[in-house]
């Protein structure tokens, strides 16, 4: 009769997806989000020459697709003990061939312990302080897609915010409107001929009260330096010499009836002394800075999202050139996206963005179309989005 009743439930779920959204067994519970959409990409040269597959094209480019599995026990007196796996699946080609390469547990994967008083520590896999910390900041990181979103570490902010794989986290509970954050990231290997560890610290600290939230973020990667001027994308590296690499960002956001507007300010530092790039000596003392806004509205099923990012040339020194170091290394990004909810678990996306890269510079949006230096780009997408 037991093994009737077992064979009853599993059949259930599976026949009935509708129920299959809601799937929690006591502490246990299984999420996730399916999003894809198709991309009509057009691409302005400038005169750079490009290959084939980075011309102007229409492609079907996955939004961030995962699946998770999530547990938390009650260990009493406030005490908790939680755990996670959560895997990137891909629905749609996201143009580096990593389709068909979705990894087991490859986004925010880790064990944690809890107290209500106290935070909470995870170790595993797991999104740093510094990408978290604009989160803190309002309507930051509430993108609707990809395709419209400007973070990360081919984009124009929050470059230094990673998922790492070897790192503990401390969230704070909320102390009268303030959140804490912090990681520290063990370190790992640039390449194979590097010498030393390149661990990361970050911090994050957080105000909100009522409709009004505020937040700043800090990030620093020791025995690691990354030469700007050369490198739109994060490259963080391993060179001999003394080499140093930091971040800063502040924010802010504010809530009034539908809508919601907020302001970001970014700053990258990195420098290098007496160092070598296989055997050509390097040296340079570089910053850039970048900034962002995003106002957004969402009254029943409709929600509307505008955000404008710029990122300014690059300053400083590089080989003892000051003037013109970091010429031409500069971006501006622009787009609306529009979602509507057809249902609870049911939304419908779309989105145009704009990107100008100056001529040294090759930002992309987070959907992944590789832009090469110079190379600017119109980008409509719309696909579709289901949770469960």
């Amino acid at each position: 009769m037991k093994k009737h009743y077992l064979a009853l439930a599993i059949s259930s779920v599976f026949a009935a997806p509708a129920a299959f959204a809601d799937v929690a067994v006591g502490p246990f519970a299984i999420y996730g989000t399916l999003q894809s959409a198709v991309e009509f990409v057009n691409v302005e040269s400038n005169g750079v020459v490009l290959a084939n597959t980075a011309v102007s094209q229409t492609r079907l480019a996955d939004q961030g697709s995962k699946i998770g599995f999530k547990v938390k026990h009650d260990l009493g007196n406030g005490m908790f003990g939680l755990a996670q796996i959560e895997s990137r699946v891909y629905l749609g080609n996201n143009g580096s061939a990593t389709d068909n390469k979705a990894e087991w547990g490859g986004r925010n994967t880790f064990a944690g312990l809890g107290s209500s008083t106290l935070g909470t520590v995870r170790m595993g896999r797991y999104d740093n302080a510094y990408k978290l910390s604009s989160k803190l900041m309002g309507a930051l990181r509430d993108n609707l897609n990809d395709s419209s979103d400007d973070t990360g570490d081919k984009q124009i902010l929050n470059r230094l915010g990673a998922r790492q794989g070897d790192i503990l986290a401390y969230e704070s509970p909320n102390f009268g409107g303030v959140s804490v954050l912090a990681s520290y990231n063990m370190g790992k290997d640039s390449t194979g001929t590097a010498t030393d560890l390149m661990t990361q610290l970050a911090f994050g600290v957080g105000y909100k009260a009522g409709p009004f939230s505020v937040g700043v973020g800090t990030t620093s990667l020791n025995n690691a330096a990354w030469q700007l001027n050369t490198s739109s994308a994060a490259k963080a590296t391993n060179y001999t010499g003394g080499k140093s690499l930091q971040a800063w960002q502040v924010g802010a956001g504010y809530t009034f009836g539908d809508f919601k507007i907020g302001v970001v300010t970014e700053r990258t530092n990195s420098s290098l002394v007496n160092g070598k790039d296989g055997t050509k000596p390097l040296e340079f003392d570089l910053y850039q800075t970048s900034h962002g806004v995003v106002g957004a509205y969402q009254a029943g099923p409709m929600n509307v999202e505008v955000r404008w990012a710029m990122a300014d040339d690059v300053s400083g020194t590089a080989n003892g050139v000051s003037t013109g170091a970091g010429a031409d290394t500069g971006a501006t990004q622009m787009g609306i996206a529009m979602g509507y909810q057809l249902q609870k678990n049911v939304k419908v996306v779309g989105s145009y963005t704009r990107i100008d890269n100056r001529k040294n510079a090759s930002y992309t949006t987070a959907s992944g179309f590789g832009l090469g230096k110079g190379v600017d780009m119109n980008q409509l997408a719309v696909g579709l989005a289901v949770n469960f």
